[in-house]
């Protein structure tokens, strides 16, 4: 399976509560990066390791947020290195309100698993959604 072509699935699955796909995916080496890398900013924000890492990433994940879509906007390969730009809506569990994103994720891909993954997304815009920013 091309570098696209895992991503595009794995984000269809996530998007319906299908997790397999990605940890059938991760490296045992992996680096993961995510959101800001300021600790207890985000649940998903700092850096993880290993497949143990990814697994405790996503379980945090799946504590405070229910994604309602995960869609492709744009993915671009070459090599096996792959971006994807994604729209995102999400509920926030804690604050029960609905939060849509863009997020940008770059992975390197080898053999069909996940070597590393870097996500960008704008932080301050997704804390004010949630309802832990006041408006300015």
């Amino acid at each position: 399976m091309t570098p696209d072509a895992l991503m595009r699935k794995i984000a269809k699955a996530f998007e319906q509560g299908e997790l397999q796909p990605l940890f059938d995916a991760i490296d045992d080496n992996t680096v993961w990066r995510s959101g800001s890398q300021l600790e207890g900013l985000f649940r998903f924000g700092g850096e993880y390791r290993k497949y143990a890492g990814v697994k405790e990433l996503i379980s945090r994940i799946a504590s405070a947020y229910t994604f309602r879509r995960f869609e492709p906007k744009e993915t671009v390969a070459s090599g096996d290195v792959v971006w994807g730009w994604f729209d995102i809506e999400t509920e926030y569990r804690p604050t029960r309100k609905i939060a849509t994103f863009e997020i940008v994720i770059r992975w390197q891909v080898r053999n069909g698993k996940i070597l590393d993954h870097r996500a960008f997304l704008d932080t301050t815009y997704l804390l004010h959604q949630q309802g832990e920013l006041p408006k300015p």
